[in-house]
């Protein structure tokens, strides 16, 4: 079956639509806590409820009862819609859920049907856990290792909205018409993908501040995210750049150490990128900012030198590796490392590399520009990803852990991730000017394990020996 037309917006449709989309988005509001039908829909058939087709379907757990039945919860808006199918049958959706780019399939990103206007999503660093979304989902679903996902017991009728997020990143949908006890494949990768700019939908709002060895910015632009949302601190782009001792923007931009020298700046943003300078940095006021910043619900992702954010910084950071710096290094060579699968996300990864052709071999990475500065992670709180034997012996490539580091598992709130190798050594131009100096193209398969990685860094806060599961359903 050809996938139908798709759209987008920011509440339930694109401009051509808004008007039903504000109708239908009424409607659900009006119809919330009672056991009336919206309007605009069918009139109740005693016999059954609509299901917006002008057919009608036996009442479902969780429908309004008889009058005086208090102990069962009215079925209201969208749920209106959901139907009874013979033979085994579900009205169902399926596809996939790609980056920004619409290149690369996504791993663990949340699909679901809201029964009501999404509530707007705040910037800064929060304590956003797995379960947590803004309006109970209807009926909803994640995506696996290919990023594939499957919607059962779709509401019928058209023009059904339709959500898709990870962390912050969020783009609402609308499906023209989902028909009756039938599936829906979707197929498009530019409409069923994360949004490139904030036209498109809801980005975490995000800061990097460039490192000569290391540009991570261009691994950004790769996997989508417009140019234009990449401004100075005095911008509304989405990320804000800093200069290290990287490129520079025009006009120049704010300097490194007026992001991390002011926990209050650290905390405007939900996502911090320290990409490796280039040399070992030590820097022992501001790693507590840093500290204080995770511990709030903020994320980082650094690499290779970064190392001096973690072994050189607060010793509650210190304490999430057995750091060696400087043991061994692999130049521009590669080098093929161990996938840790023995735990959910792991072997996701390992499954998902696969599916992307990021690697032939099931469960190793060839991993170029690699460096040995950790000799193995601490679990807990640390979570290795990517290991194996440098020329120095063990030696851990990639790893993660949550904040507070003393915290329970159910009161973490923050992310470190930490890659001991160059992201995008290779995407530079001879440019000294963002975004020049990013050369185009896409992402190798490096920079595809680190775009997983950096998804994961913004998805919600769980064990990561938990799989991962979409949130609780109204029911």
């Amino acid at each position: 079956m050809r996938s139908p037309r798709f759209m987008s917006g920011s509440i339930f449709g694109v401009t051509s639509t808004i008007g039903a989309a504000a109708a239908l988005a009424g409607a659900l509001v009006a119809a919330c806590g009672s056991n009336e039908v919206p309007s605009g829909f069918p009139p109740a058939d005693p016999s059954g409820t609509p299901t917006g087709d002008g057919a009608t379907r036996p009442p479902l757990f969780g429908d309004a009862g008889p009058p005086g039945d208090a102990a069962q919860r009215p079925c209201t808006g969208l749920c209106l819609q959901q139907v009874t199918c013979e033979g085994g049958k579900t009205t169902s959706v399926t596809g996939k859920i790609y980056d920004p780019a619409g290149k690369v399939p996504l791993y663990n990103i949340l699909v679901f049907v809201p029964n009501a206007p999404l509530a707007p999503i705040k910037p800064g660093a929060s304590c956003d856990r797995c379960g947590d979304v803004s309006v109970s989902p209807l009926v909803s679903a994640i995506t696996d290792a290919t990023g594939t996902f499957r919607l059962t017991s779709v509401p019928v009728g058209k023009d059904i909205p339709l959500v898709i997020q990870v962390g912050k990143w969020r783009r609402q949908l609308t499906l023209p018409e989902v028909k009756r006890c039938e599936e829906l494949p979707v197929t498009d990768p530019q409409t069923f993908r994360l949004p490139k700019s904030k036209a498109e939908g809801d980005l975490p709002q995000m800061a990097i501040a460039s490192g000569s060895a290391d540009p991570f910015e261009c691994l950004l632009t790769k996997m989508g995210i417009a140019p234009s949302e990449f401004t100075s601190v005095l911008g509304d782009g989405k990320v804000h750049f800093y200069r290290s001792n990287g490129v520079d923007m025009s006009p120049p931009t704010a300097g490194g150490n007026t992001l991390w020298n002011d926990v209050a700046t650290l905390k405007k943003y939900d996502i911090v990128m320290l990409p490796c300078e280039g040399a070992e940095a030590p820097k022992p006021g501001p790693d507590t900012n840093l500290l204080n910043y995770t511990n709030a619900g903020g994320r980082v992702f650094t690499t290779h030198y970064g190392y001096s954010w973690l072994h050189l910084g607060t010793k509650p950071f210190e304490s999430t590796g057995n750091w060696n710096p400087e043991r061994a290094s692999g130049g521009s060579g590669s080098r093929d490392f161990t996938l840790e699968t023995s735990f959910p996300k792991g072997a996701a990864f390992a499954d998902w590399l696969q599916s992307v052709g990021a690697t032939t071999t099931k469960g190793t990475l060839s991993v170029a520009e690699w460096r040995h500065d950790l000799d193995s992670e601490r679990s807990p709180p640390s979570q290795r990803w990517i290991h194996g034997p440098s020329t120095a012996g063990p030696s851990v490539q990639h790893m993660t852990f949550n904040t507070p580091l003393a915290a329970a598992d159910d009161q973490k709130c923050g992310r470190v991730v930490y890659s001991n190798f160059h992201v995008s050594a290779n995407a530079k131009t001879s440019s000294s000017t963002f975004p020049a100096s990013c050369k185009a193209g896409d992402l190798s398969a490096q920079e595809k394990a680190l775009e997983f990685m950096f998804f994961d860094l913004s998805s919600c806060i769980q064990n990561d020996k938990d799989p991962p599961k979409p949130p609780p359903v109204i029911k």
